[in-house]
């Protein structure tokens, strides 16, 4: 057989796609995993790269693979090194784009020119391509983050263990939040909402999961469950917080998408949450309490980003977590749960990061 003659017989070579991420951003590797479990479920081949390549190693990455996908933060403080990866594989002829996320302005789009003119960027929401387009960066498509819903099923199972874990009793009305402490997350503004209802409706618990740093906001309030192992917990154990609620209420003034909202529909809870993009583009009407935002306010930090805060007014909140308590409480949460589960199904991972098949093949 000649050598033309066996290469017509074989199979014909499937891409293989680096997934490059953060070793250190459990959000952001779960994300890469979840796309690398798409990709390789229709056919391709994936490779894990957790943080910016060593220029040597760059060239080797470069033969081995055909496409790279970097999943990571759009801040040119931070991950300029993860854009020249992105760079070099597109100037060795491979397919390569950057899946970017932003939760407010580029500070100085103009501090590394080349980004402009050579990145691929792909944004995560609405809202991220607004704020890259407004940059002068070129954004090709938008694919929204996914979930693998028929994961959360055990939700409410878990859920029920996770109260009972809490001392939490079928009376009480419980309403959560997940978020690490950054000031951007709002707890501060989310403590208030709670005070304020603990003088409304004392059948009313926050429960919230964090960092140690949010500790200081929640610690003389009666009506809040405070746990500090945000980056210490499971899968379970996330699905048994979300599980474990009536209501989950994302107190966050900023956000690139806003994950746990999404998660939390999974689950089938209902949400709480300011009126914004990119929280709105999750969202419905009917499976969310929307916030009116009363004012725009600007954060900066050390990174190369302009965060955006969408400012609301704590009563307002309060407010509207006592008219949600009605709402799911006259309805029945079950009912509820369905809406919130469909919604969260037009996330589903396999549905939404397809499109990085057809990208990337």
């Amino acid at each position: 057989m000649s050598e033309a003659e066996a290469r017509v017989l074989q199979p014909p070579r499937s891409s293989k796609v680096a997934i490059i991420t953060s070793a250190r951003a459990k959000s952001l590797q779960k994300v890469g995993y979840q796309i690398a479990e798409v990709l390789e479920f229709n056919g391709l081949r994936t490779k894990m790269v957790f943080d910016s390549i060593p220029p040597q190693d760059l060239v080797t990455l470069v033969n081995e693979v055909d496409a790279g996908l970097v999943v990571m933060p759009v801040d040119l403080s931070f991950c300029s090194t993860f854009m020249y990866d992105c760079y070099r594989l597109k100037a060795s002829g491979k397919k390569a784009f950057y899946y970017g996320t932003i939760e407010g302005d580029v500070k100085n789009p103009r501090s590394l020119s080349w980004v402009r003119d050579r990145i691929d960027f792909i944004a995560n929401s609405r809202y991220t391509k607004k704020k890259l387009e407004k940059a002068g960066f070129r954004v090709v498509d938008l694919v929204y983050h996914g979930v693998p819903v028929n994961d959360y099923l055990t939700a409410p199972v878990l859920g029920s263990k996770f109260r009972s874990w809490l001392g939490v009793g079928g009376n009480t009305f419980l309403v959560g939040y997940l978020a690490s402490g950054l000031p951007r997350k709002g707890h501060d503004l989310a403590s208030e909402v709670a005070r304020i209802v603990s003088k409304k409706d004392s059948s009313i618990k926050f429960l919230i999961l964090s960092t140690p740093e949010a500790t200081q906001y929640y610690s003389d309030l009666n009506n809040v469950i405070f746990l500090d192992k945000f980056a210490s917990v499971d899968e379970d154990f996330i699905k048994g917080f979300y599980g474990a609620l009536d209501l989950y209420a994302q107190f966050s003034l900023s956000e690139g998408f806003g994950m746990p909202v999404l998660e939390a529909m999974a689950c089938g809870r209902l949400v709480a949450h300011s009126d914004y993009e990119p929280l709105s583009e999750i969202t419905t009407e009917k499976t969310s309490f929307r916030v009116p935002v009363r004012a725009i306010k600007h954060y900066s930090d050390y990174t190369s980003i302009l965060f955006e805060l969408h400012i609301y007014d704590p009563s307002e909140f309060a407010d509207v977590i006592i008219q949600a308590k009605d709402v799911i409480t006259k309805t029945g949460k079950e009912e509820l749960a369905v809406l919130a589960r469909e919604r969260a199904k037009e996330f589903d991972m396999f549905k939404v990061y397809h499109k990085f098949v057809e990208i990337l093949r």
